[in-house]
């Protein structure tokens, strides 16, 4: 039974440091696919501001009037949050085992519904970026035929072959990311998994007899044992003992 219940925790462990591994790749996975999005979409909105109110030839602006920024604000805001938990979930990795347990055990209800969150958001905010591409956005207006038009006229300031291919670029990070996430739900199964089998063991073990648990033989009863009888049933006395 101590063999078969060493193998059994030897197991759980390795099982524990196997789920251990992947939630943190997939955490800086993660936190290197928000940082390159939260950079591109910041460049890209940086240029918008910095440049909205220019005047080219023909009294036009190099942007389309009124601008959708909605877009790149959302999956901007997306990629920060992200970022910063992921930093967070990181940094506890990195602090240790137990500051990232006691992170885990602190946050574990706020990850579970903020996972479950983010698995919409990231969908809906990839979705969105794409349909809000009609030429008036950030990103569909940087590679339309419209900005290749005036690109000699501002190329001083604005070079909307970066944009462009920055935003794409985005994009296509955005899927990965919603993968990404779709695996660290996966993990989460994994990890309940985990604690459900952990709770079936320790069920198993309540149940085990005492002596089973010290190696083996189950120590008889004093009233089991050979002569043990004596004392609780006298020899009744009769005519035979006269």
């Amino acid at each position: 039974m101590q063999a078969i219940v060493h193998a059994a925790d030897s197991s759980l462990k390795r099982y524990k440091r196997n789920i251990r591994i992947l939630r943190f790749i997939s955490r800086v996975v993660s936190l290197i696919l928000s940082a390159f999005m939260t950079g591109c979409l910041s460049y890209a909105l940086a240029k918008y501001f910095l440049t909205r109110n220019h005047i080219i030839p023909g009294d036009a602006h190099p942007w389309p009037i009124p601008t959708t920024l909605w877009p790149s604000i959302m999956l901007l805001a997306i990629s920060v949050v992200t970022m910063i938990m992921n930093l967070v979930t990181v940094c506890s990795y990195i602090c240790g085992i137990d500051t990232a347990n006691k992170t885990d055990r602190v946050a574990t209800y706020v990850r579970y519904i903020m996972l479950a969150l983010q698995v919409v958001a990231w969908a809906i905010g990839t979705g969105l970026f794409k349909m809000a591409n009609t030429g008036h956005d950030l990103w569909g207006y940087s590679c339309s035929g419209s900005a290749d038009a005036i690109q000699e006229q501002v190329q001083s300031f604005l070079d909307f072959g970066k944009l462009c291919t920055a935003q794409t670029y985005t994009w296509y990070t955005s899927i990965v990311q919603a993968g990404s996430y779709f695996l660290i739900f996966i993990i989460l199964l994994l990890v309940l998994k985990r604690s459900s089998g952990k709770k079936k063991m320790a069920k198993k073990m309540d149940n085990v007899p005492m002596g089973m648990e010290r190696g083996g033989d189950i120590e008889l009863e004093p009233e089991c044992r050979a002569g043990a009888g004596r004392r609780y049933m006298p020899v009744a006395t009769g005519p035979a003992d006269l």
